[in-house]
């Protein structure tokens, strides 16, 4: 079993392979002896990325001090949940009991004189303290760049989704993006700009934002529970429940009516699957429900069984299809 964890972990596993760890992972008998396995890449990884030298190394050990102390906080809380999710699906488990390592793993942070960027793939999500005390959670496949020096203003750049909780100061905080700017001095919003599907929300938590168009010269000031999103016409405000749209930097996914196709896309950056369909009559439907604890997989019959679908996944291609019943 050793030899096929081994193939696990780096994702070399055949199907046959995969069905026999499965059951493996799935009697409660086995669960002292997989943490034992899982233990060694654990730590391995942990050293490995904070072995790595960079030229900032002020920033480095702040990182370096938030990995270890979310390690020592999340670790209690992760090994014991293990004990009773053992029965849920491998795939979920293995990532969930390793999201410490991988979150701090995948995402990447270069560093220059000025600027510093943070890049966070698919399937991955982690949060940042800037150098004034505001915090950014970012979400998967996004990037996100902010001066190692705040000036007059405290400006950074998304590209992607992020929530920040802003610190209060004379300074206005800017997040630029491809859409426009917004703007604040003190307050809470999510911020969901995605340069390769041309989406834009911001939603406002707490306090008070101003978004300005870019190159239009128009701006709208939002109010708690306000959201500004582009549409077909231009920008629209309109009153939202924020729980929908912040939900995801607490490690779940809520929805409320959601189109099929921004479902689907949520769940590709949420997993990193590549997920497709043909059918056009698919764009009509909607879903209503939360994701939290599920593995793709699960969450595929989730699917099949709420909706008149179907689905396949080509273990060479490693995409799900679905298709119309």
């Amino acid at each position: 079993m050793n030899r096929l964890f081994n193939k696990y972990y780096r994702s070399l596993l055949n199907p046959d392979e995969f069905s026999e760890v499965s059951e493996f992972f799935s009697e409660a008998k086995n669960e002292t002896r997989i943490f034992n396995m899982m233990k060694p890449f654990w730590e391995e990884e942990l050293t490995k990325s904070l072995d790595s030298k960079h030229s900032n190394s002020d920033l480095y050990s702040k990182i370096k001090e938030f990995v270890l102390l979310d390690k020592q906080k999340r670790l209690g809380r992760k090994i014991r949940f293990y004990t009773w999710s053992l029965r849920i699906a491998a795939v979920f488990i293995i990532g969930l009991l390793l999201s410490t390592v991988f979150l701090f793993q995948e995402s990447r942070v270069q560093y220059s004189d000025q600027i510093q960027t943070i890049t966070t793939p698919y399937g991955a999500k982690m949060n940042y303290t800037l150098p004034d005390g505001s915090i950014v959670w970012l979400n998967s496949g996004s990037t996100f760049s902010y001066a190692a020096k705040f000036g007059k203003t405290r400006s950074v750049t998304l590209d992607g989704e992020a929530f920040f909780k802003v610190v209060k100061d004379s300074k206005p905080f800017i997040v630029a993006t491809n859409h426009g700017n917004v703007e604040v001095k003190g307050t809470s919003f999510n911020v969901k700009a995605y340069t390769d599907d041309n989406d834009f929300e911001t939603t406002l938590v707490k306090g008070s934002v101003v978004f300005k168009v870019k190159n239009a010269g128009n701006e709208v000031t939002l109010k708690p529970g306000e959201q500004v999103s582009k549409t077909e016409s231009g920008y629209t405000v309109k009153m939202v429940e924020t729980k929908y749209f912040t939900s995801w930097k607490d490690g779940k996914l809520l929805f409320n009516r959601e189109p099929f196709p921004s479902f689907i896309k949520k769940l590709e950056r949420w997993y990193n699957v590549k997920i497709e369909y043909s059918d056009p009559k698919l764009n009509d439907l909607w879903y209503t429900g939360t994701i939290e604890m599920e593995s793709i997989s699960e969450v595929m019959e989730m699917i099949s069984k709420a909706a008149p679908v179907s689905y396949h996944f080509n273990n060479k291609t490693r995409v799900f299809t679905i298709n119309a019943k």
